[in-house]
């Protein structure tokens, strides 16, 4: 889940673009296929409300700051991510938050799951 600066529209979607990275260690959106690797996001609105919105994402790749360039790439950075252009820090963080990490264990094979609530930071700035 993150909190992202301005309303989502529309409230749910997919972002789809290569991803590659410049000397300077930063991600962004290419639509050239020879000079990054394809990322892939959906995204649903949970929330908006205060000039912000709280949304679901999930990734169906798992690139670098992926998350953080697709926002940017809607126009709506995540909070508090001065990098990829967000204007405001409310929460004095990255309103980046991992709710639900999912993994075949290296050793044992079995699937282990992991669930987080949403922060309550998060919530309270969409109230």
């Amino acid at each position: 889940v993150c909190v992202v600066e301005g309303k989502i529209d529309p409230p749910e979607g997919e972002v789809k673009s290569y991803l590659a990275e410049n000397s300077k260690y930063l991600v962004y959106s290419t639509d050239k296929p020879e000079e990054g690797k394809l990322a892939y996001t959906r995204y649903k609105v949970i929330k908006s409300a205060n000039g912000y919105t709280l949304a679901e994402v999930e990734l169906e790749t798992g690139r670098k700051n992926q998350i953080r360039v697709h926002m940017k790439d809607l126009g709506h950075p995540i909070i508090g991510d001065r990098r990829y252009g967000a204007r405001t820090a409310p929460i004095h963080r990255l309103a980046l938050h991992a709710r639900t990490l999912v993994f075949i264990h290296p050793v044992s094979r079995k699937l282990m799951e992991f669930e987080t609530p949403i922060p309550a930071s998060f919530v309270s700035m969409v109230k």
